[in-house]
């Protein structure tokens, strides 16, 4: 079968480039996918974002996992790759669905001139795309892609429109930072000339120890770290006890006890020896740093507590019977790079495909949409 060349569509914030590998979706477009209220979600429109969201998946994993990784228990929670994915693009439809239904109350509507440029780079992605590359992603109904669209604009209005009601509050104490430069002398394992991990001795240890005290007692910290074959890091931190466990606790404690520009003792933890030096008592750019975090943190969590509020009152069921024939058996992968012109025969490349690439579909608009280059199907 002759490959067809497509240009796939920026959704979710993230580029895709794929070939596609399998006889199309199969699922019914007008199908029920859930209910929210009264609002009823089609199964086209689940399966566009589902296999979008697979597309961004499939040309990394499939490279490192093998191509049975979405039967895999990725991240150890006791759920297939499938299950896991299926459940986070379930609950994103739930989200968006509820920030739609809820528009109103915050006078947030999609312009003209938003819409425009929504049905444009709907028109666009399916002009530029082959008929069996729009069938492969769920894409034949127009509708599907442009609700797509639609949604992802009237989310990131919502959300803007939302955290701008949040009365957010992070004292200067709350976002205080400290900064130390520290180095860190692994003690556990090295790799040999063979490439192979082989576990310190005792003596090994002894000397690796020796060396970290060597740092801690000269007079120039950043000299004696570079001249012992080590690299100076440094790490910013409130304090030790309310810090999440980035770092070892025991390195933040000692970091506590020391005053500006003091060197600490070794410090030593399960996996290393550390010294330390404390470089600045209060880091004005760190902790103005740490105050534009921990505000965007809260207004995340008030943006979530009012989308947990309207997921309690609303009635939301998904119809598993149908939800339950996605998969992601057909898979995505990036093309490969042609290093010469091959010819039809060799190839089965369609010669009039060579080269077409889309324009950006909504230059200046907040659809979330840009044309991308070159991928295929098959």
């Amino acid at each position: 079968m002759k490959r067809k060349k497509i240009t796939a569509l920026l959704l979710c914030g993230a580029l895709i480039g794929m070939t596609a590998v399998g006889c199309g979706s199969q699922i019914k477009d007008d199908a029920v996918f859930a209910t929210l209220d009264d609002t009823t979600i089609t199964m086209g429109v689940a399966n566009f974002c589902a296999k979008y969201e697979q597309a961004m998946y499939d040309p990394f994993y499939l490279s490192y996992f093998g191509e049975d990784y979405w039967d895999k228990d990725m991240y150890g929670n006791g759920n297939t790759m499938t299950e896991d994915v299926k459940s986070n693009i379930a609950e994103q439809l739930q989200n968006m669905y509820l920030l739609k239904a809820h528009m109103e109350e915050y006078n947030v509507t999609v312009s003209e001139e938003e819409e425009a440029a929504i049905q444009k780079a709907a028109d666009d992605f399916i002009a530029d795309n082959s008929s069996e590359a729009i069938k492969q992603v769920g894409a034949q109904n127009k509708e599907n892609v442009v609700e797509m669209l639609r949604l992802r604009t009237i989310q990131a209005k919502m959300h803007k429109r939302i955290i701008e009601d949040a009365d957010v509050k992070v004292t200067d104490k709350e976002a205080a930072q400290r900064t130390f430069s520290y180095v860190q002398i692994n003690n556990q394992s090295h790799t040999d000339e063979e490439s192979n991990q082989v576990d310190y001795t005792e003596e090994e240890k002894a000397e690796l120890l020796a060396s970290a005290k060597s740092i801690a007692d000269a007079k120039d910290f950043d000299a004696a770290v570079t001249d012992a074959g080590y690299t100076v890091s440094t790490a910013s931190y409130g304090s030790a006890k309310d810090e999440s466990p980035t770092m070892d606790v025991a390195v933040l404690e000692a970091a506590d006890k020391l005053k500006e520009g003091k060197v600490s003792d070794v410090v030593e933890t399960d996996s290393a020896y550390y010294v330390l030096r404390l470089d600045k008592e209060l880091d004005e750019e760190a902790t103005k740093a740490k105050k534009e975090s921990l505000i965007s943190e809260k207004e995340e969590d008030y943006y979530n507590d009012i989308l947990d509020g309207w997921k309690d009152e609303a009635k939301w069921k998904i119809n598993e019977s149908e939800w339950s024939k996605v998969n992601f058996d057909d898979h995505f992968k990036n093309p490969e790079e042609e290093t010469e012109t091959p010819s039809e025969e060799t190839t089965g490349t369609d010669p009039q495909e060579e080269g077409a690439t889309g324009a950006d579909p909504a230059d200046g608009a907040d659809a979330g949409t840009e044309s991308l280059g070159e991928t295929e199907t098959k």
